[in-house]
């Protein structure tokens, strides 16, 4: 038997010029087919490859239906259509989704949703079921991710969440038509809930956002129930006019600043032993100090992009977060450095050009060499230091307030839309002008290099 399903052309036949598909029906269910000992369907194409691919798509879905009546889920004929249509549907999606076709799928996913309406009560359920298949809950997760289009580092870091929620779901047996609401939950209560409320909130966001995808491809049904993962961590309220505690993210101070802009440690005591990626990431801190700029902007700068007195930053997350930043006048010898003897189109970053994520890789080497120089401030309960890298770009900030910059002007140059959300400056006005940012940076002064770190 084994020799006979492995070969190339199992269960077709040519009738004239058109494939047919057969299936034999195993005589423990011969009695819900009403004696018919096989299933034979037309394949509706005279091209042999194709033929290939559908026989195979109704073979699997024929091998679902089986096992679905054998485990009593399906015994009338109209829950034996139901389950088979279905299992047809989802590997109908599955070999568009992995083509990338997209015209096609979404044409598939509305035949779909058409189809699941002529059903009612459990042949829905049924169908919906064999749409969703018996399979792994990230098993759309790489189709998923690819049409998010999200940033790299969201990416990674969604790939990641998303992937731990199968690992649980796979210690408790549980497949993707298993997750309703109360299994949701159940994730939710031992895994998110006792997280820092930014970690937990972040974690939701990444399961709920590939619920929604799934709820779209018809692989999940949210039309009755909604999203599982709705409403399911406990709303955190702070009492009216209640401090923070100190716990909020924060810019660096100027002792931190010294040590991590200029390698020395915090103590100004304790000699640092050099690192391999220091310049680099010494290089990186400088920019975005005198810049604003977020760390994944400046790794990934070409060297096109920093000519003539400034940062043309054309790739972002927002579309206020594609602008460009005076080069501040601390910068210059810098850019100078690293952009001598490159391509236009090379990096200037040249150190990361081979890596996958190159925000990612300078995150964690930062937070290394961040810790090696003192600098950290880590609170019981949550994840992050309060100070990382984008203590920067909060400093940079700061530091342009205080210099009397008006908002609408430092969100310009940092790439903050909500710094321009009224009518006024949000829709009539074409933005602050050249001369406007460039005051901006030049108002950013790095405190003196000899400021003494001992406490």
């Amino acid at each position: 038997m084994a020799g006979f399903k492995g070969r190339a052309r199992r269960h077709l036949s040519l009738r004239g010029r058109t494939w047919w598909f057969k299936m034999a029906i195993p005589e423990a269910v011969r009695q819900e087919f009403k004696g018919r000992t096989a299933i034979v369907e037309s394949l509706d194409t005279g091209d042999v490859r194709i033929a290939m691919e559908r026989r195979d798509a109704k073979e699997r879905a024929a091998l679902d239906l089986f096992k679905a009546i054998k485990a009593g889920e399906a015994v009338t004929a109209e829950q034996i259509g139901a389950t088979y249509r279905g299992a047809i549907v989802r590997e109908a999606i599955k070999v568009l989704e992995e083509a990338g076709d997209e015209d096609a799928l979404h044409d598939a996913v509305s035949a779909a949703e058409d189809e699941r309406d002529h059903y009612r009560g459990k042949e829905r359920k049924l169908f919906d079921a064999a749409v969703s298949g018996k399979v792994p809950v990230d098993q759309h997760l790489e189709a998923y991710l690819k049409e998010a289009k999200l940033a790299d580092k969201t990416t990674a870091e969604w790939r990641g969440l998303v992937k731990r929620f199968a690992r649980w779901c796979a210690e408790k047996a549980l497949r993707l038509a298993d997750i309703d609401r109360r299994n949701a939950g159940r994730y939710v209560s031992e895994e998110i809930a006792e997280m820092h409320p930014k970690t937990a909130k972040k974690h939701l966001s990444a399961v709920r956002g590939y619920w929604d995808y799934l709820a779209r491809r018809g692989l999940v049904d949210t039309e009755q129930s909604g999203n599982p993962w709705d409403r399911q961590l406990q709303p955190q309220r702070r009492k009216k006019g209640s401090a923070s505690n100190g716990e909020v993210e924060r810019a660096f101070t100027t002792k931190e600043l010294n040590a991590v802009l200029y390698g020395r440690h915090l103590d100004g005591v304790t000699a640092l032993e050099p690192g391999q990626f220091d310049h680099q990431l010494q290089d990186a801190a400088l920019i975005s100090a005198l810049s604003g700029m977020r760390l994944e902007e400046i790794v990934t700068l070409r060297v096109e992009q920093c000519a003539g007195g400034w940062f043309d930053l054309r790739d972002a997350k927002t579309q206020a977060g594609v602008r460009r930043v005076p080069i501040h006048s601390g910068l210059v010898k810098l850019i100078a450095g690293r952009s001598k003897g490159k391509q236009p189109g090379d990096w200037l970053f040249h150190e990361l050009a081979d890596e996958r994520d190159a925000a990612a890789v300078t995150t964690k080497r930062f937070t290394r060499y961040r810790v090696a120089c003192g600098v950290d401030d880590k609170r019981d309960g949550r994840r992050r230091s309060l100070v990382n890298f984008h203590s920067f770009r909060r400093w940079f900030v700061s530091q342009a307030e205080q210099a009397g910059i008006p908002e609408t002007t430092v969100a310009a140059v940092v790439g903050h839309v909500e710094g321009r959300k009224s009518i006024t400056f949000g829709v009539y006005s074409g933005g602050p002008s050249d001369a406007q940012k460039v005051a901006c940076v030049r108002a950013v002064r790095l405190p003196t290099r000899t400021t003494r770190l001992a406490a």
